[in-house]
């Protein structure tokens, strides 16, 4: 298996494509993915299906993500729908 050791920042127009592409290079590594959500003022229904999409494939492939810098407004939506399990959360 592959160490992986990524970081990814994330805007909302590119959401749910730059989840996509990055759930499929997933697929047999080992590590940590870093999603920068700093440009991430508000998350919507696709975005929520790519977030919940990636966070299985993640588990799956044994990889730990870390969301930095999520805002209150989109933790409180992630809480919501019960995606917060899937990832750690740093400032």
């Amino acid at each position: 298996m592959t160490m992986m050791a990524a970081w990814l920042n994330l805007n909302e127009p590119s959401l749910v494509s730059a989840l996509q592409e990055a759930a499929g290079r997933l697929d047999g590594t080992e590590g940590e993915v870093v999603l920068d959500f700093a440009s991430v003022r508000r998350i919507g229904p696709s975005a929520l299906r790519a977030m919940e999409e990636f966070a299985n494939t993640a588990e799956k492939s044994g990889v730990r993500v870390l969301l930095r810098g999520v805002n209150v407004d989109v933790y409180k939506v992630l809480k919501l729908v019960k995606l917060t399990p899937g990832f750690s959360f740093e400032r």
